[in-house]
This record gives structure tokens, C-alpha cells and sequence, in this order.
């Protein structure tokens, strides 16, 4: 009898050991969403492609049919103006069904000001917005360029016959790198004519000149001939961006002897 009371002291004691043992989960641990959230929004503008990119993960219970996004802009030729959104895997989004919402927008910049994107986000339920996020991106202007240094000869000596070959470049520089430039020019006025001439272009592509193509020197050459008077050249330069900014001129001048 003691013997059986004990065995069954000893179940018993197994028994409530393994009640009072660790809990474990059910094997359900998604996190469930009867209101619909945001997260990990994106809004980027690239500059080359003139293309906007924006998204958005929603995290909802219910399937998302209609998420708009309302953009006010500065520094574009738009103002504002309104799209929706997809989770397709067309039209800018990565991957279907992922629910992140996305798309691609070519806008064009005004790249001489700065400019700032503002997005709103709703999404829409019976024709009534349930949820609504706001993100913000700021966009800096594309500056101008500027001359770092001229090289040019402070005289030079006429031949006696023939000619003699002048070369004049320029070392730029800007912003937003050296690859902005594209363009660079000289005007030119002696102390006889008093006027300036039309722009002579100079050119950072190896050739006519150019020692390197697009290492940031603009050269060119130029020829003085036994014909030439005795005067004091003056030029001006000036260099262009690729969004049309100009640099202030620069000037120097040869005396041809």
C-alpha cells in the first residue's frame, strides 16, 4: 500500500510540474491590421531621367483597391497634379503583390532654382479617405559654373612669314562636377575696332587644340600670321552648364608685337 502511494505521489508530482511548465505560442504570430498603415515611404526625383519615383507599404487587413497620391511641386513646369499608386509590378513597381505601392513620374526640372516635391498619400474606401500620410523631398538647383584659370601668353611676336600658333585654354570647374560643363566660348576686341566679336567656342573633347578630352580643360587654337597688326587683343570667356547656367566672363588680353 505505501508502495502504490508513493507511485502515486510521484505522478502526481509530474503532473503538476508539467501544468505549471512554459506556455508556447499556437503557431499564429502575424500581426493583424483592422486600420490600414503606412510604412517605409520613398520619394526620390532623378535628375538624369527627369523621372520621379515614389512608394509606399501598406500594412491592412483588407485588400487595398484605391490609393491616390497628390503632389504639389517647386522647380518644376508642373505645380501640382494627382495619380494613383500600384502594387502590379508595372509602372514603376518592383514586384506584385508585395503591398508596396509605387510608380514612376517623368517630370521636368527647372534646374537653375531649387525645388521641393511634396506627396500626400490616401488611401480610399467607398469613395472616403481612411488613411493619409504626407512625405517631403527638397532639391537643390544645379549651379552655375566657373572659370578656375586662363592660359594664354601675355604677348606674342608676329612672324616675319607665316604664321604662329596661339593656344588659350581654360580650366573650369562646378557644382555639381566638371562633367556639367559643356559648353565654353571667347569673344574678342582689339584696341582698334573697340567692339566685341560673336562667341568662338572652345572644346574639352581631345581634339583642334584640346590636349585630353573631358578633363575640365576648354581649349583652342588660334593663328597669328605675319599680317597681323600691332595691337592689344582683350578676350572674355565664359562657360555653360547643362542646365543652361553661364558662368561671369573672365578676362585677359595679348599684346601681338
Amino acid at each position: 500500500m505505501k508502495h502504490k502511494l508513493t507511485i502515486f505521489a510521484i505522478i502526481l508530482f509530474l503532473v503538476l510540474i508539467w501544468g505549471c511548465g512554459p506556455v508556447y505560442p499556437d503557431g499564429n504570430t502575424e500581426t493583424s491590421y483592422p486600420v490600414p498603415e503606412f510604412s517605409d515611404e520613398l520619394l526620390t526625383y532623378n535628375t538624369l531621367r527627369q523621372e520621379l519615383h515614389c512608394e509606399v507599404q501598406v500594412h491592412y487587413d483588407s485588400a487595398v483597391t484605391d490609393l491616390r497620391a497628390g503632389f504639389t511641386l517647386t522647380g518644376f513646369e508642373e505645380t501640382t497634379f494627382q495619380t494613383t499608386l500600384n502594387d502590379s509590378g508595372k509602372s514603376g513597381d518592383a514586384m506584385q503583390g508585395d503591398n508596396i505601392f509605387s510608380k514612376n513620374i517623368s517630370l521636368t526640372r527647372i534646374d537653375s532654382m531649387d525645388g521641393q516635391i511634396i506627396a500626400r498619400y490616401d488611401i480610399y474606401e467607398g469613395g472616403i479617405s481612411i488613411k493619409t500620410l504626407n512625405d517631403t523631398i527638397q532639391i537643390v538647383a544645379n549651379l552655375p559654373p566657373f572659370i578656375t584659370e586662363i592660359n594664354m601668353p601675355d604677348t606674342i611676336v608676329r612672324p616675319r612669314i607665316g604664321t604662329k600658333d596661339l593656344l588659350i585654354s581654360l580650366s573650369v570647374d562646378d557644382p555639381n562636377g566638371i562633367q556639367d560643363v559643356i559648353n565654353a566660348y571667347f569673344q574678342v576686341k582689339n584696341n582698334s575696332t573697340g567692339q566685341w566679336s560673336s562667341d568662338y567656342p572652345m572644346n574639352d573633347m581631345g581634339t583642334l587644340g584640346d590636349a585630353t578630352a573631358g578633363d575640365g580643360v576648354f581649349s583652342t587654337g588660334l593663328e597669328i600670321s605675319s599680317d597681323n597688326s600691332a595691337v592689344t587683343n582683350y578676350f572674355r570667356f565664359r562657360i555653360k552648364d547643362t542646365a543652361s547656367n553661364f558662368s561671369d566672363w573672365s578676362l585677359d588680353s595679348v599684346v601681338v608685337r
